[in-house]
Parts: structure tokens; sequence; C-alpha cells
């Protein structure tokens, strides 16, 4: 490892020259004597002055142009490129706080067994003065187990060593949406350790234009997700480590959502969602009776309650027609959650609140304010 340890951000931009400069200038001053910055800028064919923009830092900034390729593509030709001991990652509209990467290396330090380390996340949006909407929740335990069923967090609150991503490879290019979700996914496939960083915060910027503003294919591509983390639970014995069961009820939680989301604009792939549900609970099923270990001093049994609750809680989506193989299945849920699936729908949802709450950190950020 270098001294200081040099962290390499990679920046994707695709027509944000107007947006670039500030992501930028927020990695440059990152730079101390505890940290020394590679700035990473990957060009996906912008058709604005994105490069002119980019060249104005000169060698602070390594400017890498290639046609239009996708968000995939573009962080591979950055993980390619990078010369660091860490990667991290930063989208060309967002920001980083002050000190971040410092903060995230000194959680390396403090845990050198850590492969990741994820950090908090506020979103904010521009107007006459930037305003701040809201902190993302961050579960303080079980990533691998969360993960079989949404995305932590956005991809710039994560720093991994080298390598792991020499291990795991690249982004997948066939993903046009959730390509992170798949990604730690795979870290954590390979058995990366996950800690968390409670005092550094990332700045996600809220305004339309972004890829995520296209929900049918975010969707589609969501379901594509929920695909490959079914493939995964079934083929890799070790995955999640010691959470087999809860890894099952992540990933049928995670499928009713997309069956939910999918239920008007595409029928018949929400049906297909409703088959992966079906079959992940009937592989969480006969773990479930001694899927908790008797000295578990974690969250593990709270996780299980969470997802087998949260299960219960969306069969009963607005517009969700069950088919009848997904019917049995909620039935050999509620046998396994008796006591859940006995309460109104107020109560449960209360309960998942509240168990939600005591899976995730509490506070905020000492560097909130800081951007």
């Amino acid at each position: 490892m270098t001294s200081p340890p040099l962290v390499s951000v990679i920046i994707p931009s695709y027509n944000y020259a107007g947006f670039l400069p500030h992501a930028v200038s927020s990695v440059l001053q990152q730079r101390c004597p505890q940290v020394e910055v590679e700035v990473i800028v990957v060009d996906d064919g912008s058709t604005d002055n994105t490069a002119e923009v980019a060249r104005l830092f000169g060698p602070d900034v390594h400017y890498i142009y290639q046609e239009n390729q996708g968000l995939s593509a573009a962080r591979n030709a950055g993980l390619r490129a990078a010369h660091g001991d860490f990667i991290a990652f930063l989208d060309a509209d967002d920001l980083h706080a002050k000190e971040l990467l410092a903060s995230q290396l000194k959680v390396f330090t403090a845990q050198p067994e850590l492969d990741i380390v994820i950090c908090r996340c506020l979103d904010f949006s521009e107007g006459a003065n930037r305003q701040v909407d809201g902190l993302w929740s961050l579960v303080n335990s079980h990533w691998d187990v969360h993960a079989c069923n949404a995305n932590l967090a956005p991809v710039h609150c994560y720093m991994v060593r080298t390598d792991i991503v020499r291990r795991v490879g690249y982004f997948d290019q066939g993903l046009r949406s959730c390509e992170d979700q798949d990604y730690w996914l795979r870290c954590y496939g390979l058995g990366a350790k996950v800690g968390i960083n409670t005092d550094g915060v990332v700045f996600y910027r809220k305004h339309g234009g972004g890829m995520t503003e296209n929900r049918a294919r975010m969707y589609h591509h969501d379901s594509l997700m929920h695909e490959k983390v079914g493939r995964m639970l079934a083929e890799l014995p070790e995955f999640p480590l010691q959470a087999k069961c809860a890894g099952w009820l992540a990933h049928a939680a995670g499928c009713l959502v997309s069956a939910g989301y999918l239920c008007e604009l595409d029928p018949e792939r929400s049906r297909v969602m409703q088959d992966f549900f079906t079959k992940a609970v009937l592989a969480a099923a006969p773990l479930f009776s001694h899927s908790v270990p008797r000295n578990d001093t974690g969250n593990l049994r709270y996780v299980q309650d969470y997802y087998g609750g949260r299960c219960l809680r969306l069969a009963s989506w607005s517009g969700l027609q069950l088919t009848p193989t997904a019917a049995k299945a909620l039935m050999v849920l509620k046998r396994m959650f008796p006591r859940m699936a006995d309460l109104s729908s107020d109560a449960l949802n209360a309960r998942l609140r509240s168990t939600y709450a005591r899976l995730c950190v509490i506070g905020l950020p000492s560097q909130v304010g800081t951007g």
C-alpha cells in the first residue's frame, strides 16, 4: 500500500458538464496528509463541453473519453485505469462531504480485515438555496442479506479495497439499472467483509434527467436483478454467510416489490416475479426452524422477522393479483410467522417500522453540513 493511501475516485459523466466541476472539486478537497487522491473522469460520449471542463483541472484529473456505452461501461473504463489502493465512485452530479475519504480510511485502519466501508447518504435538491431533503437509512449488520432484497446505498457511499475489485471484476454492462447492487452482491458472494462509517456522508442530487427517471426500464432491470439474486442463493451454499433463510426471505420480499411495480406496466413479467417469490419462500421454509442460532447476539432474528413481515404486507399490494402458486406460498409464510399474520394492516406496519429502526444506524453523521 502506498503512503499515504491512494484512493482512485471514478466519476462517469454524460452531458453533465454543468455539474462536473462541483463533483471534481469535492473530491480534490479530500487531499490531506492521510489521503492521496486519483480523480478519473470517464466521459461516456457526451455532446456538451464535458471534455473542456474536465481538462480545466489539468493534471489533477485523468480524463478518458469513450463512445456512449452506458454507466457500467464508463465505470469499468475507470476501473481499468485506476492505480489506487482503494476505489470509490462518484456520479458527476453528486458530491463528497469534506474529509469523507479520510473518514472512510479511518474505518479501514481500525478494522484492517474489512474489504468494503459504507457511509451515509443525504439527498439534496438545487433551488434558490440548496435544500437537504432526507438522510438515507443504513443497516448496521447482515449487509449480504439486505442486498438480496434491494440496494443498500448509492454507489458513491462505498469505498472498496482494490484487491477485492480485482477478484470481482467489472460491472455487468448488460444491466442498465441496479448494476451497483449486482456488483456488491458479487463482492458478498466472495465473502467480502463490510463495515460502516457512521460519520461520513455523500450528497445525492435529486433532479430530473437522470437514469433513474426511466421507471419502466428501471423496474424491468430490477426484476432481472432479482433473478440473479435467486441464482446466487441457489448456487452458493455459503451465501449469505450463516443466514441462508434470511437471504431467501429478503429475496422473496424483493420479488414481491418487483411484481407490484410491474403488475400494470408488464403483467407477464409481474407473474414471473411471483414465481420467483414462490421459489424463495419454499426454499426458506425448511430452513426456518433452525435458522437462528440460540446464541445469536446480532440482529439475525429481527432481520428474518422484518422480511417475513414485509412479504405479508406486500402480498396485499393494491392492484397485485397473486397467482395460485404465489397464494399458496403466502399461506406457507403465514404459518412461519403466525403472530404477524394475525396483525391488522396498521399494526403490521407499526411492527415493521419498529423492527427496521432496530436494524439501522441511529443518529446523524458528523459530516452533515460540510458539503
